[in-house]
């Protein structure tokens, strides 16, 4: 049963169509700067095309105009140390999210310390966004169908309140893997894709197969308009259009 106070923040960042649409701007824990040197002006940009949500570290929360935590809902991407849960219970941000890129099923000691990050945040009431995607030694992706459906469901065993894993597949196969998961699932972006109207057909088909939406970096404040990105596919999502260019004018 989701508390009281929980259901308030999720309602900041899923809409009353259950959808949302988060742009990830946490790459710079990373190293990725390019597209973010100015964290405040992309960050604006992105809200005032339509974005819900921002995957923020703290430093870049710093840095982020007050007026953009106002219109969009904030979630703190740590990492895995529950104590960071406090923090951004302290703070005021809407969520928190881990990242994890790698084998599975997870080793005892990443599920162990998982484990407490969504304990802790159950005992906060927030929101708690768990990305669980299978990658090689090297953080490569694997799009393998029966590997994302493991990982989308041990995210949701592990305690998350929405799942961020890889898209793969087409529309039928992904409905598997979203059946197969008992929280929603929002999909990652991945690496940039080459033409834009890939972005928006992936965006589409993960919609229709049954994801609430799309947790969105790269192909997003890469692309030469960040904001007319971000509107076309908030319309996709939200408003059930088709990934078509035009709608990026």
């Amino acid at each position: 049963m989701v508390s009281l106070g929980k259901d308030i923040r999720l309602s900041h960042l899923v809409k009353d169509d259950g959808k949302t649409l988060i742009v990830a701007f946490d790459h710079g824990l990373s190293g990725i700067t390019t597209g973010i040197e100015d964290i405040s002006k992309i960050t604006e940009e992105v809200v005032d095309g339509g974005a819900d949500g921002l995957l923020l570290s703290l430093g870049s929360i710093k840095k982020v105009n007050h007026e953009v935590t106002r219109k969009a809902s904030i979630i703190l991407t740590i990492p895995y140390d529950y104590k960071y849960v406090k923090l951004a219970a302290k703070i005021g941000v809407d969520g928190v999210k881990t990242a994890y890129f790698g084998p599975v099923p997870l080793n005892d000691s990443v599920f162990y310390r998982l484990s407490q990050v969504a304990n802790e945040a159950e005992q906060w009431n927030l929101p708690y966004i768990i990305e669980v995607v299978p990658a090689d030694q090297n953080g490569k992706v694997i799009y393998d169908i029966e590997l994302v459906k493991k990982a989308a469901r041990i995210g949701a065993e592990i305690g998350g309140d929405i799942v961020k894993t890889a898209f793969v597949g087409n529309v039928d196969e992904y409905k598997e893997i979203v059946r197969s998961c008992h929280v929603p699932i929002v999909i990652m972006g991945g690496e940039k894709m080459n033409e834009p109207i890939d972005v928006l057909k992936t965006v589409k088909m993960s919609v229709e197969a049954g994801a609430i939406g799309v947790a969105i970096g790269r192909n997003i404040w890469e692309y030469k308009e960040p904001y007319k990105m971000t509107k076309a596919i908030s319309m996709i999502i939200h408003k059930n259009f088709l990934p078509d260019i035009s709608i990026l004018v």
